[in-house]
């Protein structure tokens, strides 16, 4: 079989997985967007002219979050359970083609469709309280999109940037463990995650206390070791948005690799 990329069987293997879960893909869509509706009309107040803007901007972090995950899961399912990996293995299509079939779904299409449904639905939402409750004032009814945005991740902020490099963490690292794990691998992906994030965390509390000098947390700042802090930090902070996620991509590829028949 030729490894080498070809564009045209790419598009196959994604009109593919398009074609073999549309009804499923539908249903879940149907659902979601039921939920996200429960969650605006539970959040009203007593007066129902206004949605708590928590739970406006949660509804959102849960489908890319919570949802995003177990949707990442499931598209790359086939390589982890043994009857589906054979047929989807078996196709004539190189690794790099049917892994990234996978992350197009993952990490085009489906944040696509979350945003542009949760925006429509907020639209929806406030169209409908501006006609039902035309006396309420909208400016205590009505907070814009892109305001309800900056409320949370403010332009001088870098939480946005952190949000969005923290999903990719995530959904990178479950398809590695999806790959990885035949069994329940979303329990095993998070145990294993889990653990990492133990051990990450006692590296780095070793390491800030080294660079201080100082093992028996008597922290003291000096010039020498707050430069080397800020580089520590700066490294850091690289490894987690950017080599982290490659990795966990890379180590998963492999994965597929092994899987070939």
């Amino acid at each position: 079989m030729n490894q080498t990329l070809d564009i045209q069987r790419l598009g196959w293997l994604i009109k593919r997985i398009w074609v073999e879960n549309r009804k499923l893909f539908g249903m879940t869509y149907v659902v979601m967007v039921l939920l996200c509706i429960a969650a605006y009309y539970l959040g009203r107040d007593a007066g129902g002219a206004i949605v708590d803007r928590d739970i406006r901007f949660g509804s959102l972090i849960v489908g890319m979050f919570g949802l995003g995950v177990l949707f990442a899961n499931y598209i790359f399912r086939d390589f982890s359970h043994t009857p589906s990996t054979m047929s989807y293995l078996l196709l004539p299509a190189s690794h790099l083609e049917k892994f990234l079939s996978g992350l197009f779904y993952v990490f085009i299409v489906y944040p696509i469709v979350i945003i542009s449904t949760h925006s429509l639905i907020d639209y929806a939402a406030f169209e409908i309280i501006k006609f039902s409750y035309p006396d309420t004032p909208m400016e205590r009814t009505i907070i814009p999109y892109s305001e309800l945005f900056e409320t949370y991740f403010t332009v001088q902020d870098t939480m946005f940037f952190n949000g969005v490099t923290f999903l990719m963490n995530f959904w990178t690292f479950t398809i590695m463990g999806t790959l990885f794990f035949q069994r329940l691998s979303l329990i095993k992906t998070a145990f294993l995650g889990f653990s990492s994030i133990a051990i990450i965390a006692l590296l780095e509390y070793l390491m800030f206390h080294y660079i201080i000098g100082d093992l028996n947390n008597n922290i003291t700042f000096n010039t020498e070791n707050d430069s080397l802090l800020t580089e520590y930090i700066t490294v850091g902070i690289v490894l987690l948005r950017f080599i982290l996620p490659l990795f966990w991509l890379l180590i998963a590829y492999l994965k597929l690799k092994e899987k070939e028949v």
